[in-house]
């Protein structure tokens, strides 16, 4: 059950933050919205392949080595913070997923060649950051109905397709591999909390960004919650919101066909409605068929690009 005064509050201060920018970003990416594809394009594209999410959380570090014997056996969908770590383990991911719409998101891309990758991208992603994407990219609107300015993007940029924000790009990407078909569906890198003495993966952090620094800067909105172990943890209000969701989500949403949702992040929150399994064990039960994913989306996309 959803944490309902939590949800709102962390609701409420993002469309007060964002509204503007939301407003201003939509505007600008138009031209861009209408020569690219929606992510209608991939509905059901990728039954029954195996999917793992690639979030940027410090616990990405210790498990990416048995990603990486899997790249060629699944399909990888990585959050657009973890893009830098994939590819400095020669990790090439099928999609890369955006949810924010703030400028700083671009700093994850800088001094990468992302020619030749796919990114999913809200239709309010900031503007630089498609100006300084070199590969190809499909759209997505926000789906959420109590919000005014995303009812109205809806109605104007009609035929994308929508994904669904629960407080993170991690929401997005769930639902994307949801209706994409995707089987298993597991998460790696998605701590959703503090518990590890760092805050990202260390390819993304930076020296002045650590626990210390996170809890003056949060100190408000710092809460604790229970991980896979039995142990009270910090986090912050928005990723207990992700993490409710996220749960929420894995009991509620039905589909045609098997549904298997593992979290083989080896940390964090995240324990409610999934399974929690170590990757190597995912990838040894699951991932023992080779597949070409980007291949499969190269003839998807033939006559959309």
């Amino acid at each position: 059950m959803l944490d309902q005064e939590r949800l709102k509050e962390v609701k409420n201060a993002t469309i007060q933050l964002f509204t503007p920018l939301w407003q201003s970003n939509f505007n600008k990416n138009k031209r861009d919205i209408a020569r690219c594809p929606g992510v209608n394009t991939l509905k059901d594209k990728f039954k029954n392949i195996p999917c793992v999410i690639v979030g940027a959380g410090p616990s990405l570090d210790k498990n990416i080595k048995y990603l990486h014997a899997a790249k060629d056996r699944t399909l990888i969908i990585s959050c657009d913070a973890a893009l830098k770590t994939l590819l400095s383990n020669s990790i090439t991911p099928s999609l890369v997923i955006n949810l924010d719409p703030q400028e700083y998101v671009v700093d994850f891309f800088k001094g990468l060649d992302t020619r030749g990758l796919t990114l999913v991208a809200s239709t309010v992603i900031h503007p630089s950051v498609l100006k300084m994407w070199y590969g190809r990219i499909i759209f997505y609107n926000k789906y959420a109905p109590d919000i005014p300015l995303f009812k109205q993007i809806q109605a104007v940029a009609n035929g994308v397709g929508t994904l669904t924000p629960g407080g993170s790009v991690l929401s997005v990407a769930y639902d994307l591999s949801f209706k994409i078909g995707a089987n298993p569906i597991t998460f790696i890198g998605q701590d959703l909390s503090y518990s590890s003495g760092n805050v990202y993966t260390r390819e993304i952090m930076h020296k002045e960004e650590n626990l210390s620094s996170i809890y003056e800067k949060q100190k408000e909105n710092i809460v604790s919650e229970m991980d896979i172990f039995g142990s009270d943890i910090p986090t912050i209000k928005s990723m207990s919101v992700t993490k409710q969701w996220l749960e929420w989500a894995f009991s509620q949403w039905k589909r045609d066909g098997a549904l298997d949702v593992i979290n083989s992040t080896e940390g964090g929150i995240l324990k409610n409605g999934c399974q929690i399994m170590p990757l190597s064990e995912v990838i040894y039960r699951y991932c023992n068929k080779k597949i070409n994913a980007i291949w499969m989306l190269n003839k998807i996309l033939k006559y959309k690009i």
